[in-house]
């Protein structure tokens, strides 16, 4: 019995010292703070990994060391720096120098202990990383796409250097790389081309510029936005005209909310009444046919930013009812229902 105590004493101290030793201790320090850093490895999960390895390794170095006659010294340092029982220090040093550290952290990461006793940990780290998670994705709109891959990426640079950086001059240029490449059809994108293009480029030369880039591209909201900005009316309904025979599902190319028609005061007389009303229903027959081709698609359709474009289904409805009640009204004088209804009023009372 006392030859195999002093041959478990040669395994597990030799007299020559072994570098496995040394390394199982350092794995040991090394797993604290793996398990101070990491999530996936807990130190109940790390203590049992060290714990097979030296189990395993272990049993083998034993059945070895065992059955060497303990009376040569040769044969016994022969098995004590076998492979085997270097596993065995390994393992057995890791796991004393990790369970000591787990005595030191109380059940914890020594590290995270200490760091904690020296206010140098103020928040759990994993909060911290939610956190640093959470203010990057917070941020990611508001960040400008070195290599734009896309319109939409255009668009996102365009939108920043426009509204946040305050510099048309880059926004314009990254719109026009937009144009230059792609035909978005999207209404927010070409409105953003003239509000960019017209803080560096005189005004009718941005117009004519949007017109030809219409044509070039196939993209009439270009037409839609430069038709606002036209010099008058009658060019504004060329444009629209042309958006129209360019992209007939394009609803804007049919009525714009920004592009009211002029209010004409008619002849209050059953033919100024009936030119009045053919003109509304002229003008809402153009709105249905807005909500209808508006509403085919979800809003992201004709938007790059939909959320700022308002509820343009609600604000098409409420004129088209609108409209609806001003051709009644024009229609009951234009055929003379009106005026008789003030006869009849008028003789009723004075009966």
């Amino acid at each position: 019995m006392g030859s195999r105590i002093g041959i478990v004493k040669r395994i597990v101290w030799p007299a020559r010292a072994s570098l496995f030793a040394l390394i199982g201790g350092a794995v040991g320090l090394f797993g604290d703070l793996v398990n101070f850093f990491s999530e996936f490895l807990s130190a109940d999960m790390l203590v049992l990994i060290f714990a097979v390895i030296t189990g395993v390794a272990g049993l083998l170095c034993f059945q070895r060391a065992f059955m060497v006659n303990a009376a040569d010294d040769k044969a016994v340092d022969d098995v004590v720096q076998c492979t085997q029982c270097d596993a065995f220090r390994f393992g057995l040093f890791a796991t004393a120098a990790f369970i000591l550290l787990m005595l030191v952290g109380q059940g914890q990461s020594a590290t995270e202990a200490v760091g904690r006793q020296l206010g140098l940990i103020k928040e759990d780290t994993a909060v911290i990383r939610d956190q640093v998670g959470d203010l990057h994705a917070m941020s990611q709109p508001q960040m400008i796409i070195d290599r734009p891959k896309s319109a939409a990426d255009h668009f996102n640079n365009a939108w920043i250097y426009q509204m946040m950086q305050r510099n048309p001059a880059k926004a314009f240029a990254e719109m026009q790389a937009l144009y230059g490449e792609y035909a978005p059809r999207k209404l927010d994108a070409a409105q953003l081309y003239f509000d960019a293009g017209n803080a560096v480029t005189g005004r009718t030369k941005l117009v004519e510029d949007m017109q030809a880039l219409a044509r070039k591209t196939g993209d009439a909201t270009l037409l839609v936005i430069a038709a606002r900005a036209a010099p008058s009316g009658e060019a504004g309904d060329a444009m629209a005209a042309e958006a129209q025979a360019l992209d007939p599902e394009l609803p804007f190319a049919w009525w714009d909310i920004m592009r009211p028609k002029p209010m004409r005061v008619p002849d209050m007389n059953q033919r100024g009444a009936a030119a009045q009303r053919d003109r509304f229903i002229a003008e809402r027959a153009l709105i249905e046919k807005f909500r209808a081709l508006y509403g085919a698609h979800p809003a992201q359709h004709w938007y790059f930013l939909p959320q700022y474009a308002g509820d343009m289904e609600s604000i098409a409805r409420q004129q088209s009812e609108s409209m609806a009640n001003n051709i009644a009204s024009y229609d009951d004088i234009a055929s003379g229902r009106l005026a008789q209804r003030v006869r009849e009023e008028y003789q009723q009372k004075n009966r």
